[in-house]
């Protein structure tokens, strides 16, 4: 089975530096099978038939010297994103939660976005922005405060670049 590791903040800038190639080896040095890389915005794609999240972001701190949180998707979750009519519009990121949504954060949700947007198996927002990422308040951090939970933030590109290579 495919999965992506999709780690958030690091190469942004001078901050967070880690090397696609020693991160490769670093995931098959913890077992994982044809392990690839997909651009510097930290995109592991790797096949096995289990994950584990905690040792992923331990390993990753000890490595690195600094936390580094994962987002593990398959590829059918990444498939079933990609055929969701919202994925088919212009301007669109997939945000990835790190768990699944309650009900009451559901609501603060459809309260507050006024972007086109849907929680998509509770634990993935696909949002179709009215501005660019960089104009628009419907960010990582965003989500992140309003939520409590972590998230990272793949373009629509990204999503279909990634999805090829699983």
């Amino acid at each position: 089975m495919s999965f992506v590791a999709l780690l958030r903040g690091i190469n942004l800038g001078a901050k967070n530096k880690v090397d696609m190639k020693s991160l490769k080896l670093l995931f098959e040095e913890m077992g994982y099978e044809n392990v690839r890389t997909y651009i510097q915005t930290g995109n592991v794609i790797f096949d096995n038939k289990t994950y584990d999240v905690l040792q992923l972001q331990n390993t990753l701190r000890e490595t690195y010297g600094f936390d580094i949180p994962v987002v593990v998707r398959s590829k059918d979750a990444f498939e079933e994103i990609q055929q969701h009519p919202i994925f088919l519009k212009e301007q669109v990121y997939v945000m990835f939660l790190e768990k699944d949504v309650s009900d009451e954060q559901l609501a603060v949700l459809e309260n507050l976005v006024d972007d086109e947007f849907i929680v998509w198996n509770r634990c993935n927002i696909i949002i179709n922005l009215s501005k660019t990422y960089h104009q628009t308040k419907f960010t990582n951090t965003f989500f992140e405060r309003k939520l409590g939970m972590t998230s990272t933030a793949r373009n629509q590109n990204t999503v279909n670049k990634i999805l090829k290579k699983m």
